[in-house]
């Protein structure tokens, strides 16, 4: 860090930025990086999860709040897992209360998985300090601040999952 608490662009980083200005972006963002990476290892801490876990939580708290809830397959799908590996996770997230399997309402053959009744507030008590900083922060915009933030998170998420 340097000694405004900032990262420094990487030196190993292979393609530079045109400008300064740019360079500064590119510190700020990876500065951003760590900090979300430290705050989401402090909500795993809180809420004594595997990251994949709490992501699997947050899947099942969403779904059940649109009214469709997720079938274990479909939640594996959503991961990226397999689904002996999400039945495991699907077992951690039982015995640890947060969540449970009920016969499918919409097809009695499967099931579903339902989050506990504490498991949206145990998310927001964890991940709180994330997003209450977020959306305050993105309320100081004016709209086209806010619209210029999102064309470029799009831009860059889009890019960085077809570089994958």
């Amino acid at each position: 860090m340097d000694e405004n608490g900032r990262i420094p662009a990487r030196p190993h980083l292979p393609t530079r930025p045109r400008t300064a200005a740019g360079a500064e972006a590119i510190a700020e963002l990876e500065a951003l990086g760590e900090s979300v990476h430290e705050a989401d290892d402090e909500a795993l801490r809180k809420l004594d999860l595997r990251s994949t876990d709490a992501l699997a939580l947050l899947h099942v708290v969403q779904a059940a709040a649109a009214d469709r809830p997720l079938s274990p397959t479909a939640l594996a799908a959503r991961l990226g897992i397999t689904t002996a590996a999400v039945t495991k996770l699907v077992d951690r997230l039982s015995r640890a209360g947060r969540a449970e399997r009920r016969p499918n309402p919409r097809d009695r053959r499967g099931i579903v998985v339902i989050p506990s009744a504490d498991a949206a507030a145990d998310l927001e008590q964890a991940y709180g300090h994330i997003t209450s900083p977020l959306v305050q922060v993105v309320d100081e915009l004016s709209d086209a601040e806010a619209e210029v933030v999102a064309r470029f998170a799009r831009r860059l998420g889009l890019a960085i999952r077809l570089g994958l």
